[in-house]
């Protein structure tokens, strides 16, 4: 059977995933969920309820919490202690959707230089952890690149990202969104981690804002990279992740059959 194409589900919304059973009907054996946890939002966690038997009948992985998390955080405050709570209830839905991976922010907060040391000594702490409280059930950790210039929040340029994978020997999870707002050179990424690349998200911008538009909708050469992409990591997971809603219906759909021919 062909690979599944993964779809995050942050395109529905919180309480938007009524579409999830509707998507699997019509691509029977042909998709997965990459769940977005966003358990501090009152309506998710009631969605998330109501289909977990969708969920269950096809592959399954969980992007760790973005807007309630910062694993860069010391270990002895608050931000710690909230960014636990909802790794803890993710690990519950991952446990029983039998989850093939975490995926993993190393931070998400804005990167002072003086501190830059201390979050990455933090995050590479919180990975481990981590480790311990998925690996158990199965799901591994799969850490992603993230942050933007305009924004201020990259812990890690090109090199460093690179350098800090093959040292720490983690698994990874490439966002090409990320990498193109930030001029990073993505075919030398690919060439440079294929070995440990696991998963990406697919999405495009224009080359500085992190907007999460259509594959083609944006000044990434979408055709390009994906054409690297197959030919170096075939085996790594495809994930259209989107945020705005409004692609979430036809839009999603005519992106996901492109990608249904190609695997």
């Amino acid at each position: 059977m062909s690979a599944p194409i993964y779809i995050n589900t942050c395109v529905f919304g919180a309480s938007g995933m009524d579409r999830i059973p509707e998507l699997l009907r019509r691509y029977p054996g042909r998709l997965g969920f990459e769940v977005l946890s966003m358990f501090d939002l009152p309506d998710f966690e009631p969605a998330l309820q109501r289909h977990l038997d969708d969920l269950a009948a096809c592959p399954v992985s969980f992007h760790g919490p973005v807007y309630e998390a910062e694993h860069s955080a010391p270990r002895d405050g608050q931000t710690y202690e909230r960014t636990m709570y909802h790794v803890r209830k993710t690990l519950e839905y991952a446990r029983l959707l039998h989850s093939r991976h975490f995926t993993m922010h190393l931070n998400n907060c804005f990167v002072l230089p003086r501190r830059k040391d201390e979050m990455l000594r933090n995050a590479l702490i919180s990975y481990e952890e981590l480790r311990g409280l998925f690996e158990p059930i199965g799901c591994r950790i799969f850490v992603e690149n993230t942050g933007t210039k305009v924004q201020g929040n990259i812990l890690l340029d090109q090199a460093e990202f690179t350098d800090v994978c093959r040292d720490q020997d983690l698994e990874v999870l490439i966002d090409i969104g990320h990498a193109h707002a930030n001029g990073w050179d993505i075919p030398k990424l690919i060439g440079d981690l294929k070995d440990r690349i696991r998963a990406y998200h697919l999405h495009n911008n224009d080359g500085c804002r992190d907007q999460h538009r259509r594959l083609h909708d944006g000044t990434l050469d979408f055709d390009a990279v994906y054409e690297k992409i197959r030919r170096e990591t075939p085996e790594a997971d495809l994930i259209i992740e989107y945020v705005d809603p409004a692609l979430a219906g036809a839009e999603l759909e005519e992106d996901l059959q492109e990608l249904l021919k190609t695997v």
